[in-house]
């Protein structure tokens, strides 16, 4: 064992090192890659925000690779913390009572903060946000109310049916708009150049199913590791 591990470590130590320095000017990516970002990425993607152009069209593979881990994650917790029938119980019993205020707040703000989560997914082609960071907000909201209403497994936010299907979002509209960029592009997970309605509509299923992916995978996450 040791052996093999030596023999990985090695190549990998020695690729490492010949590594550019960090920040250096004339490191391949910072002389040829980002410079061609810049002059050409919103033309070549339909996305204005680079940063979007980069996760979904540039390195759209590690980002489809992003989000199968997020689910394979959900579902690895679900399997080891799943409780056994036995083990059930119909209600959260953390004894903890929450505040009226908190509870008032929470409901009173939940709307907004549903509105400006939604508003950053769908904006985040064009302007700093997207599916990631509007779906953490939507997720952190699901989180609260469920616990201000007392919503666990046995009552949930979202229909289980309906949950897994969610949970899943990301996964399932990365691999539709993978075959969906072989049919009109000819190479998978590639944007149409024409029509351009037709980039902007992969760009914004992309976004979607991100958002509403990791919304309900942070509420799964929070419901079984709470055990509820």
């Amino acid at each position: 064992m040791a052996l093999a591990i030596a023999a990985a470590a090695v190549p990998m130590l020695a690729g490492v090192m010949a590594l550019p320095r960090p920040g250096d000017p004339a490191a391949p990516v910072h002389a040829h890659v980002a410079a061609h970002v810049v002059a050409h990425g919103a033309e070549e993607t339909g996305a204005e925000n680079l940063v979007t152009a980069v996760l979904l069209a540039y390195r759209g593979y590690d980002t489809f690779g992003e989000v199968t881990v997020m689910f394979a994650a959900l579902a690895a917790v679900m399997t080891v913390l799943a409780p056994r029938p036995r083990e059930r119980s119909p209600e959260p019993a953390d004894g903890v009572a929450i505040s009226p205020v908190v509870v008032f707040v929470i409901r009173l703000l939940a709307p907004f903060i549903a509105a400006f989560a939604v508003l950053v997914v769908l904006r985040g082609n064009v302007s700093p946000g997207g599916g990631f960071q509007g779906g953490v907000m939507l997720g952190a909201l699901l989180v609260l109310l469920s616990v201000v209403t007392g919503r666990g497994n046995e009552r949930p936010l979202l229909e289980p049916r309906l949950a897994s299907w969610l949970q899943a979002a990301g996964p399932l509209t990365f691999t539709l708009v993978a075959l969906l960029g072989f049919a009109t592009a000819g190479a998978v997970l590639a944007l149409p150049a024409d029509p351009a309605w037709a980039r902007g509509a992969m760009l914004l299923a992309l976004e979607l199913g991100i958002g509403v992916g990791t919304a309900a995978i942070i509420l799964g996450l929070f419901l079984q590791m709470r055990g509820w």
